[in-house]
């Protein structure tokens, strides 16, 4: 009887997850044995390093020959804009919005033309509360939520590297 209800139960669970549109996102992208040229002005930046490891944990090869990649991505431009959105009483920023801005280019061999590739843009967004007596504390929140907005975009990336590949 234990275990029927155990099971019944479990069940419902499930079945709630399912209903309420709850889904896993999975490990992302597969780009098994995919050969990506990546060019960047800087590989030992921190996003050039973390877009390097994703690539490989996805399954990707980083290759030093154009001609034998299924995918060149250049890493145009990228950059963090810090925003006021509110101000304390003293006028100091109180709370900043935050955003990652990626610049980058993709071609495949299909893709190839003389005219050079369209320019495409990421990005992603953070607000973040200012406290004045926690500036210790706020450097470190600001470096995660970077880093935060790095993966975001990283992985919005390998997903669209990866639909440009199956093509």
């Amino acid at each position: 009887m234990k275990r029927l209800s155990l099971l019944l139960m479990l069940t419902m669970v499930i079945i709630g997850l399912s209903a309420c549109g709850f889904q896993l996102r999975g490990q992302g992208a597969d780009l098994s044995s995919t050969k990506v040229w990546l060019i960047s002005k800087d590989m030992n930046a921190d996003f050039e390093r973390r877009l390097q490891q994703r690539l490989a944990y996805q399954g990707a090869q980083l290759t030093d020959e154009p001609e034998l990649s299924q995918l060149q991505l250049a890493i145009v431009n990228y950059g963090i804009e810090r925003r006021t959105v509110a101000r304390d009483s003293l006028g100091r920023a109180a709370e900043l919005e935050m955003i990652f801005t990626l610049e980058y280019q993709m071609l495949t061999p299909e893709m190839v033309t003389e005219q050079e590739p369209a320019t495409q843009r990421m990005t992603s967004r953070r607000e973040f509360a200012y406290e004045r007596n926690l500036e210790s504390g706020q450097e470190r929140e600001q470096q995660r939520l970077i880093a935060d907005m790095h993966e975001e975009v990283i992985g919005r990336l390998l997903l669209q590297i990866a639909g440009t590949v199956s093509h």
